[in-house]
């Protein structure tokens, strides 16, 4: 996909990047994704607001993002009230890993499940 004027303006610092440049948004663009049906809905919520920022489009035949189930984004959490942080955190974590294994600069990572955002008081 050739990118036009309109979407020249819209990535502009993307293009900038040498990671991305013109042939990685063009690759991004023509990228597609979907949930796995383990996926925290608010993690997933949040990977795929940044990934279609990033140009991809959302398609259930899609490459599936890779997102922890609800569980694991309350083990990272520790208590209800750090959920939907917990949930931001993950999914970020997420876009960026599988856009970089779309981008081809690596592949992607699971979210470490060892890592905790706070504790029950």
């Amino acid at each position: 996909m050739k990118l036009d004027a309109a979407a020249r303006r819209r990535y502009t610092r993307q293009l900038l990047l040498g990671e991305i440049g013109e042939a990685g948004q063009e690759r991004l663009l023509g990228s597609t994704f979907s949930a796995s049906a383990a996926s925290d809905g608010g993690a997933f919520s949040m990977a795929a607001d940044y990934l279609e920022r990033a140009g991809l489009s959302r398609d259930d035949a899609g490459d599936e993002v890779r997102v922890p189930d609800r569980a694991a984004v309350m083990r990272f959490a520790g208590t209800a009230s750090l959920q939907e942080p917990a949930a931001a955190v993950v999914g970020a974590f997420c876009a960026v890993e599988h856009l970089k294994a779309v981008l081809g600069i690596a592949e992607a990572s699971d979210f470490p499940p060892e890592l905790t955002l706070g504790t029950e008081s």
